[in-house]
């Protein structure tokens, strides 16, 4: 299914979560003069605007990346980590950008972000439209590679890389329950031929009856030298909703899980109380 657009959501507690972690990584393969590589399985645009109609449509950003931004203005104490993030976020934003970020950064702006001359990057996008403005995003950069590629295929097929220190996100958007097992099995194969690599990959919490985090996670971790991190901002439903998300990285940093736990109690904290707020 190619209908996903992730503008509707850019910015949401999902968003956060995935960001936060990546940039974790991404610093902890700067601490190395050594060069890495950056691949991103799902790129979409790379760039978001907040104040577009897709954002303000589903105004997901209300529960994610704007309660943390008021509270970063605020100078309110974070844990580093979460500070550097929204730093990052400030980066992409005009010096007065106010009570509301304008712009959003994806994935691949992070990876950017961080990378060094030495380093390098591969971004694949599928959708027809988001690969055009990925590409006029990222084309002036010699260090960025944009593949018009399905990311699952994609991942498999680039791997290893050249250099062969680096990451990989892989985040679909799980329209197809098959995604789910086609993640599964694209992770386990991906460290078959990168055993050496990092590998990030995001899924969804939802309701009960169509939740499958609980079954992608133990296929991993029984499989794979994994830490799973979740951030869980409201109850589970039976149905409908998405009440939070999941990482699951392959050959995590030592004590990577210690440096993200002052991020997620804060997160929670911040992102739960928003959604309360939005319930009462």
């Amino acid at each position: 299914m190619l209908s996903y657009r992730h503008g509707f959501h850019a910015g949401n507690h999902a968003d956060v979560l995935k960001h936060v972690v990546l940039l974790g990584l991404l610093q902890h393969l700067r601490k190395k003069d050594k060069p890495f590589v950056c691949i991103d399985t799902h790129s979409g645009p790379g760039f978001y605007r907040l104040d577009s109609g897709q954002a303000r449509q589903t105004a997901e950003a209300d529960g994610g990346i704007m309660p943390l931004w008021q509270r970063w203005r605020d100078q309110q104490t974070l844990a580093p980590l979460l500070q550097d993030y929204m730093a990052m976020v400030a980066s992409f934003n005009p010096e007065d950008a106010g009570a509301r970020p304008v712009c959003y950064p994806g994935s691949p702006a992070i990876m950017q972000s961080q990378l060094r001359e030495s380093d390098r990057m591969h971004l694949m996008e599928l959708h027809s439209t988001e690969i055009a403005v990925l590409k006029d995003n990222f084309r002036r950069d010699s260090r960025v590679h944009v593949h018009h590629r399905d990311g699952f295929e994609g991942a498999v097929g680039i791997v290893p890389p050249e250099p062969r220190r680096g990451l990989m996100l892989i985040d679909p958007a799980y329209e197809d329950k098959a995604d789910y097992r086609r993640a599964a099995d694209t992770v386990l194969a991906v460290h078959r031929r990168w055993q050496v690599g990092m590998i990030a990959l995001w899924y969804p919490l939802l309701g009960k009856a169509r939740d499958q985090g609980e079954w992608l996670s133990h296929k991993l971790i029984h499989a794979l030298p994994c830490l799973n991190v979740q951030l869980e901002i409201s109850p589970q439903t039976e149905e409908f909703g998405m009440h939070g998300s999941g990482m699951l990285i392959v050959n995590p940093p030592w004590q990577f899980d210690t440096l993200l736990q002052p991020v997620l109690t804060q997160l929670h904290a911040m992102l739960s109380e928003t959604t309360q707020s939005e319930n009462d």
